[in-house]
């Protein structure tokens, strides 16, 4: 009777430890993001047909996109970096369209918990695809002013290496030759090939762009 426990004993810690080694396999795969580094994108930036269009390169020291989403019914806030971007003001008439290109650095998205980190990171396949790229232009056409004004951009948003129609509501005000804008939005990342573990219970966030940006050229003067 001994030797037969002793063997169920033996035989229930192996299941244990299968187990465990079975778990861990499929959980090490939403913690793998991959190493391809593929940085490309077929994202192409509207053309621009006045050649008096204004150019502000966003700052990445004074740039961030926060995200806010729900694990399980608590609130998880986190960053993800701007790696780079320029926002175009194109004269049409007396009034001005909005042209915005923006690259995000999704690699290095930080929670402040390293573990929740690299799951984003496994899920999102940040080593194959570090950025994520949004291309768009304002619905419609804005004042020309210096006062604060709020409009919409709808454009393309390419995250995972999957592109999806992406609107964000933005506020921006434009002093002189700097500018600062405010973009949320809501974005599902299933819609990009984008799947979280199931103790994520959802793939939505709630995202906001603050973005700081400074006139560097006219189209006008980098072609006279």
């Amino acid at each position: 009777m001994a030797l037969s426990r002793r063997r169920l004993t033996f035989g229930f810690a192996i299941l244990v430890s299968l187990g465990i080694a079975a778990a861990w396999v499929i959980f090490s795969q939403w913690l793998d993001p991959g190493d391809k580094g593929d940085t490309s994108t077929d994202l192409v930036t509207p053309t621009i047909a006045a050649q008096t269009a204004r150019v502000f390169d966003v700052s990445p020291d004074e740039s961030q996109v926060d995200f806010i989403t729900q694990v399980r019914g608590i609130e998880l806030s986190g960053v993800f970096p701007v790696d780079a971007g320029t926002i175009t003001l194109e004269p049409v008439g007396d009034e001005l369209r909005v042209l915005v290109r923006l690259n995000i650095d999704v690699d290095h998205v930080d929670t402040g918990q390293p573990a929740i980190d690299r799951v984003l990171r496994g899920a999102m396949s940040t080593g194959d695809y570090p950025l994520a790229f949004y291309v768009a232009s304002s619905q419609g056409l804005v004042p020309v002013t210096e006062e604060e004004i709020g409009f919409t951009l709808t454009g393309d948003l390419e995250v995972h290496n999957v592109t999806d129609e992406h609107v964000m509501t933005v506020s921006a005000q434009l002093v002189g030759h700097d500018m600062w804008a405010v973009a949320t939005s809501d974005l599902d990342l299933a819609n990009h090939g984008v799947n979280f573990p199931s103790f994520f219970g959802t793939t939505i966030i709630q995202l906001t762009a603050r973005l700081q940006a400074y006139e560097v050229q006219s189209i006008e003067n980098s072609v006279s």
